[in-house]
């Protein structure tokens, strides 16, 4: 009785003990439910968008002392130290996503994002401007050139330049900002200048120089009893040099089946118009003979007759300028060249006027809704480009339609000197060359694959082909007393991000107008066994009401919808020999036999009585005797089996204890 009680005492303990466990696991279970809730919701209502890891990158520069008189001649000067080590006129640094910075030949080196842009920036206060004239401060410069570079105006207080190279050895102006500190009480300033895409692509090096003059005024001298103020002057320059581009630039031609194809048509525009005319180029024109270079794109898998352009995964299609001429020596003559077209503008895409430098590149895009973007207006685009002979990249093309335009003025010296304005244009489409939509299923995000099953319902994602033609058809099944019919709901044209949650079959026909393909899928929304079973491309062979009637039949629908057909027994019946005789007689057992069974059993008895001699008396006592060997081991044998179970089974239940 005692142990009885023990034992139930251990037990209630042990019970005890797990409910305590349990009532801890609950808790801390709720726990991480409510907290997964709330992150879900906040995901939910509040979506994280990706953005680029935006950086701020000073950089240090060399810096460059002059006399009173000089022109900021950088180019042969030494510098007399770094921007770090002495009192500048602000700060340079660059903006962007910057994946990584490396040196080379004392350039710092950055690595861009694919697509981004960086910002150049130097920020300056007015500090010096508004300094006591008794200290160094900044004073108006009246020179218009620095370091050979010509300006339009006078550097006044102060000019920043902009200047890129493709190769270090030629560099090209590409913005200026004079006179670019003004009185502001003491708030700072920035002047920014922007990359662009052909810089980045090709990858380019930049160049910063910041001109300035500073004055302090000195202990005055009296002549006669006049005293006359003395002044000291000083001219300082910073230079900030660095190299840029996207990651793994593309090379042309590293591929074994790269393909190339040429685009643009030649003409002389006349003069002053806007690059609008099309005069025919003959024989007394300044461009005949000679070609000034020529467009081509590569990296596209397949082109048709009408200038589609067809990419593929993977394909990045690519436009290229290929220069063949010395701008300043055209067709090897001295006295031909590409001149500067200070009010130039292009009347097809109705720019602005402005200075289109030594020729400039124009790129419009019209999207899948026929929606023109504004022009990318690439000025001074020829005077940017390395020596010629040189493949330079123009920049990379997704879906859509482009106008291309290169726009330049060519000047004969000699004599009176002849001028005319020559246009380089032609037109292309990017089409993806595949022909697929792809559903997704609402609620898991997953991608529905051809005869899927879904009861969420589903979206469709045309992966950024916005050409493709997509219609989809909704087919409801019904069933009645005659079994499933079908009625089609609506048959209509579908377009990206399009969804479909009511039940039915829908059927998805996506073409592909550029290249003629179609592709079609199925997909049934619902929750019906049969139909599902109908999507199951081993059923192929069964129609939906066969399906039912094989249901009604016993058959099972599994989950995937395969049809488990039931497991039908059958008896096999042996008819009677027409040729067998009808007569049987009895056997001495009682059993009828048929007449010739019976004979071959008497021949049988026959034979073994003729050859075999036994004693009956033996037989019963071998019998006997093999039985009772039997029961003589099998005793022992359930014996020991019962006794093992039984250790067994008291050693589990201690141990459970």
């Amino acid at each position: 009785m005692v142990k009885s009680v023990h034992y139930y005492n251990v037990c209630f303990l042990l019970y005890l003990g797990e409910q305590k466990h349990m009532k801890k696991l609950r808790f801390w279970l709720r726990y991480i439910i409510a907290l997964t809730s709330f992150l879900l919701l906040q995901v939910s209502f509040f979506p994280c968008t990706a953005k680029a890891a935006e950086k701020d990158m000073d950089m240090a520069g060399k810096f460059y002392e002059f006399e009173r008189k000089s022109e900021y001649e950088i180019s042969s000067s030494e510098a007399v130290g770094s921007t770090e080590n002495n009192s500048t006129l602000g700060v340079f640094f660059i903006s962007g996503d910057i994946t990584k910075t490396s040196s080379e030949d004392d350039i710092p080196t950055y690595e861009i994002a694919d697509n981004a842009q960086i910002a150049l920036c130097y920020r300056y206060n007015d500090s010096m401007l508004a300094a006591p004239a008794e200290e160094w401060h900044l004073t108006e410069e009246d020179k218009k050139s620095v370091d050979g570079i010509s300006l339009d105006e006078k550097i006044n207080n102060g000019v920043i330049i902009l200047q890129t190279s493709l190769d270090r050895k030629k560099w090209t102006v590409n913005q200026i900002y004079a006179d670019m500190v003004q009185p502001s009480e003491g708030s700072e300033l920035e002047k920014t200048f922007m990359s662009n895409d052909i810089q980045l692509i090709n990858g380019c090096y930049y160049r910063i120089i910041v001109a300035y003059k500073m004055e302090r005024k000195g202990e005055s001298t009296k002549i006669l009893f006049i005293d006359k103020p003395n002044y000291e002057y000083k001219k300082y320059a910073e230079v900030y040099e660095f190299y840029a581009g996207y990651k793994k630039p593309e090379t042309l031609g590293t591929a074994a089946n790269e393909k190339r194809y040429s685009l643009g048509i030649l003409v002389n525009t006349g003069k002053s118009n806007g690059y609008s005319g099309a005069n025919k180029i003959a024989g007394d024109d300044l461009h005949y003979g000679w070609e000034l270079g020529n467009f081509f794109v590569s990296g596209y898998t397949e082109k048709t007759e009408d200038q589609v352009f067809l990419k593929n995964v993977g394909d990045k299609i690519t436009l290229w300028f290929n220069l063949k001429q010395d701008i300043d020596e055209l067709n090897g003559s001295s006295e031909l060249k590409i001149i500067e077209d200070k009010d130039g503008y292009d009347q097809w895409f109705q720019t602005p006027k402005t200075n289109f430098g030594r020729g400039t590149l124009i790129i419009r895009y019209t999207d899948h809704e026929g929606i023109k973007s504004d022009p990318i207006i690439y000025e001074n685009y020829l005077e940017g480009l390395t020596s010629a002979g040189a493949d330079v990249k123009v920049r990379l093309f997704e879906e859509g339609d482009y106008e291309v335009a290169l726009d330049y003025e060519v000047k004969n010296t000699k004599g009176i000197g002849k001028t005319c304005d020559y246009r380089i244009s032609f037109a292309f489409k990017v089409r993806n060359g595949n022909c697929m939509v792809y559903p997704f299923d609402i609620n898991t995000r997953s991608e529905l694959k051809d005869s899927s099953v879904t009861e969420n319902g589903f979206y469709l994602d045309l992966a950024r082909s916005k050409y493709l033609k997509i219609n989809i058809t909704m087919a409801r099944w019904t069933r009645g007393a005659d079994g499933y019919t079908e009625d089609i709901r609506y048959n209509r044209p579908a377009k990206d991000g399009d969804q479909y949650i009511d039940e039915g079959i829908y059927t998805i026909e996506v073409g592909n107008p550029s290249t003629g393909k179609t592709t079609e899928k199925r997909i049934y929304v619902g929750k019906d066994s049969v139909l599902k079973a109908s999507m199951n491309v081993e059923n192929a062979g069964y129609t939906i009401n066969e399906i039912a009637d094989l249901v009604e039949q016993g058959a099972v629908i599994q989950e995937d919808g395969a049809i488990v057909l039931p497991v039908v027994e059958t008896v096999e019946e042996t008819e009677p020999s027409e040729e067998s005789e009808p007569a049987e007689e009895s056997d001495t057992d009682g059993e009828t036999v048929s007449k010739e069974t019976s004979d071959t059993v008497n021949a049988v008895k026959t034979t073994v009585s003729e050859n075999m001699v036994f004693n009956a008396s033996e037989i019963p006592e071998i019998s006997k005797e093999v039985n009772k060997e039997k029961n003589t081991y099998l005793l022992p044998i359930i014996c020991l089996s019962l006794i093992v179970g039984i250790l067994f089974i008291v050693k589990k239940y201690k141990k459970d204890l």
